[in-house]
């Protein structure tokens, strides 16, 4: 018997495994040992989850449910992950290689406040909205009001399993419907947690579904299911362009949240100790493992060589190790396939002539060993036109980008397929403001990155993604307006459109 805990996948009220009898290993990228297994589901287990989201859903026990009834739980919710945040923090950086420092703070307060600011906008989203009848207009009575999509399919990543998660779940619910959710296959345990946390919050069984597996299995059945209304994915924009075509077939409603090549622009009047911060900052969270990482960093060329060294002198003092330590400030990359996409991009920078001024290689012996750790790299005298400054690497690699004036600087900015997250430093507010307009992203920061809000929305320009996670526009993505108009006029003969076809001879 394996010493391993096992998890089950959880479908209509309980953690099953249905047909699968085959297990997938979960690891802990510090060291590549095994620390869960999580049963492989199948797409016939999808079939299940589905069916039992309809079956809840045309049901009424929870989309027929009040808005503040339904808030109720998600704030029940919320309560119930703070209670649990060891246990979740714990989990998710085992998985996935966040830091403890990070998941058992920032992590778990996102996590709970996008449970409980969905509740809020909820309470104060408008049940029914009506239209003006001007005396000289037919005298009719329209209103409209919000319904649930229907049953909705939530595909998640593995680089923040628990938020991404929860920016899915949280609307959906809010708004009504049932959720049948694919997390990573490298990190689906702490979604597995949420679905227990979720009943005990009094969420009805059948409401809230979560099927683990492959995403050639269990996504593309989950996205292409006659049954699923609504696909809400986050991942890499090649995958979101296969979400988009598949769910195109049936014209699911579509949000994707995809990749970004984010750009950072160093002003020449920036506080230089503030630049280089935030410059370390916006690619090094998460080890460079976020989908707005500020990864081309555009900087006057005269500051340049002052800006890297600099950066590099931060670098040297930072503790790259075991993520549970709460000493660690930079934990692993999250699996091996993903070391090597970074290892491949660092070689392409340097064929294509960009000058690695720091890093650039794999952590390995000792404590590295048997784990997937990279060094933080620097790469200046980039050009836009570089590979690894067009391409998502998702690792901690910045490219410096040198300009010569800031109407080159913006425009090098927007020359991308992307449009996920921009930033801007300088000391001038009416300048920054008048550049953050000109910006072509979906959030822009000034002198600060990766500021992520449950109150403000979420999402990309561009080939970034389709649709807003997180506020009110979240809860619009995931409802239907229905038009309500009743003629109030008596009788057969006070018609309007009698005249149009001749009714009234």
């Amino acid at each position: 018997m394996s010493s391993v805990t096992e998890y089950l996948n959880y479908i209509d009220g309980k953690y099953t495994g249905g047909d699968s009898v085959e297990f997938t290993d979960v690891i802990n990228p510090a060291n590549s040992r095994t620390v869960f297994k999580v049963a492989k589901g199948t797409e016939a287990d999808v079939d299940r989850a589905v069916q039992s989201a309809k079956q809840t859903l045309e049901s009424g026990v929870w989309s027929g449910k009040t808005p503040e009834e339904r808030a109720n739980v998600l704030m029940n919710a919320a309560m119930l992950i703070f209670l649990n945040k060891d246990k979740l923090a714990n989990l998710e950086s085992v998985t996935s290689g966040g830091t403890i420092r990070r998941t058992s703070t920032v992590d778990i307060a996102i996590t709970a406040a996008t449970f409980y600011m969905t509740a809020l906008t909820l309470k104060e989203l408008p049940r029914v909205e009506h239209a003006m009848c001007p005396p000289w207009i037919v005298p009719v009575h329209s209103y409209w009001k919000r319904e649930p999509v229907g049953v909705c399919a939530g595909i998640t990543p593995w680089n923040y399993p628990m938020i991404l998660a929860a920016w899915k779940i949280a609307p959906a619910l809010a708004m009504g419907n049932s959720i049948v959710v694919k997390p990573a296959s490298t990190t689906p345990v702490t979604t597995l947690e949420m679905a227990g946390l979720l009943r005990m919050a009094g969420l009805p069984a059948g409401v809230f579904n979560v099927v683990c597996g492959p995403g050639g299995a269990v996504g593309e059945r989950l996205v292409t299911h006659p049954d699923v209304d609504k696909v809400a994915f986050t991942g890499s924009t090649e995958v979101g362009r296969r979400i988009a075509r598949l769910a195109s077939d049936s014209i699911k409603r579509v949000t994707l949240e995809l990749g970004g090549k984010s750009p950072l622009i160093i002003l020449d009047d920036a506080d230089m100790d503030l630049a280089v911060n935030v410059s370390l900052f916006a690619f090094l969270l998460n080890s460079g493992q976020v989908c707005e990482s500020g990864t081309r960093l555009f900087v006057p060329r005269h500051r340049q060589q002052e800006l890297a060294e600099r950066m590099v002198e931060k670098i040297k003092k930072l503790t790259i190790g075991d993520q549970l330590d709460m000493a660690t400030d930079l934990g692993p990359i999250a699996n091996a396939m993903q070391l090597d996409t970074i290892v491949n991009y660092v070689e392409t920078a340097q064929k294509e002539g960009a000058e690695l001024f720091y890093g650039g290689q794999r952590l390995t012996g000792g404590d590295y060993g048997r784990g997937f750790f990279f060094t933080p790299t620097i790469f200046i005298n980039c050009r836009n036109d570089m590979t690894i400054a067009r391409e998502e690497i998702f690792g901690p690699v910045q490219c410096v980008i040198p300009y010569d004036d800031v109407d080159e600087a913006v425009a090098m900015a927007n020359e991308t397929i992307y449009g996920l997250g921009a930033g801007i430093c300088g000391k001038n507010v009416a300048e920054t403001q008048k550049l953050a307009a000109r910006l072509r992203a979906g959030t822009v920061w000034i002198n600060t990155w990766h500021m992520l809000r449950p109150d403000a929305p979420f999402g990309g320009y561009k080939q970034s993604g389709l649709g807003r996670e997180n506020c009110y526009h979240a809860l619009l993505n995931y409802s239907e307006v229905k038009h309500i108009c009743q003629d109030l006029t008596p009788g057969a003969d006070d018609k309007f459109f009698n005249p149009l076809i001749g009714l009234n001879k």
